[in-house]
């Protein structure tokens, strides 16, 4: 017959037991999502990586051979996960910087391509001042207009180029950040060409050209954008890339990212904008597929570069608007 002490040890014992059971199954969500984050990320860049092409670039996924643009902000995935650029080496040995100094140095690339470029050099810790024989923000500042204070060949373009030469501490020509301002929407988005309707891709990216500037983050211009951008956001935490839409408003990997990037350039992070069943970095991980790379869509369950790339920089927390 027990004791009434080895009773009461035995409770005591199993209550702890359970204490630690229950303690294992609630551990913070913040926690869990963290290592899932990191995981992802790094299965991501695993994949990336095996992607390059003999030239050093990598490919959009829709033409053969590789992309300048792409190649660009492959780099500045990678660097957003601490990759060290100048060991992604093609077997020839080429480097994406070695392709992207060889497409600089022939020249005949667009506005858009020098800023994405830039971006992606100062991502990696390089100067854009002097690369592929040329000072690529000079070659930005050449694609100014004087007329409409665009820089480049869209607003997006616009954005990028203005936060390529904020993060250089350049100077801004004319009425670049003007221009950027009249073309926000009264609903606070922007569009790419600068009418037809805001998208959230465009609007992610003058947030952070804002940011990049300067300007307060969740106030006045900016804060408008980022309203706009939360108004959007689907009930799995994603984004589409235009409400409404002809070609409906499932949420994809690339604009759900580029939210993500404006989210962290406002100071915010994005597993603070929980809606119903998830919030933006959530809904990213859940378009994984098994080779680490991942799909534009639920819809389309493939493979997608430049999905990839864009899930990577939003993974990672990273922003080219590096605040002032």
């Amino acid at each position: 017959m027990e004791t009434h002490l080895s009773v009461h040890t035995r409770r005591l014992r199993l209550l702890v037991a359970a204490a630690a059971l229950f303690l294992a199954t609630v551990t913070p969500i913040a926690s869990v999502q963290a290592d899932t984050v990191t995981s992802s990320g790094a299965r991501a860049l695993a994949w990336l990586v095996k992607q390059q092409q003999a030239d050093g670039g990598f490919s959009n996924g829709f033409t053969k051979g590789s992309n300048t643009g792409t190649t660009a902000d492959a780099v500045v995935a990678l660097a957003a996960g601490k990759v060290d650029i100048a060991t992604v080496k093609s077997p020839a040995g080429l480097t994406p910087l070695n392709y992207l100094a060889s497409k600089v140095a022939a020249g005949k690339l667009t506005t858009g391509e020098y800023a994405k470029i830039a971006v992606a050099l100062e991502a990696s810790g390089r100067s854009p001042r002097a690369f592929g024989g040329k000072d690529l923000l000079t070659q930005i500042e050449n694609g100014y207009n004087e007329k409409t204070g665009i820089i480049g060949e869209n607003v997006y373009a616009h954005s990028t180029a203005l936060i390529a030469l904020a993060d250089a501490g350049a100077i801004i020509p004319g009425n670049a950040i003007t221009a950027l301002l009249s073309l926000q929407y009264p609903t606070g988005g922007w569009a790419f060409m600068g009418s037809g309707g805001a998208d959230v891709d465009t609007t992610a990216m003058a947030v952070q050209a804002l940011v990049a500037l300067g300007w307060p983050a969740n106030t006045g211009p900016a804060g408008r954008g980022l309203g706009y951008l939360h108004g959007l956001q689907n009930s799995d935490g994603g984004f589409p890339y235009q409400s409404p839409s002809a070609y409906g408003t499932d949420s994809n990997t690339n604009s759900t990212g580029l939210v993500a990037q404006a989210i962290v350039a406002s100071g915010d992070q994005p597993e603070s904008w929980a809606a119903r069943q998830g919030n933006p970095l959530s809904s990213i991980i859940v378009l994984q597929q098994a080779s680490g790379a991942f799909a534009y869509q639920s819809a389309y369950p493939s493979d997608n570069a430049l999905a990839t790339i864009g899930a990577i920089q939003a993974l990672y927390r990273y922003t080219p608007a590096h605040r002032p």
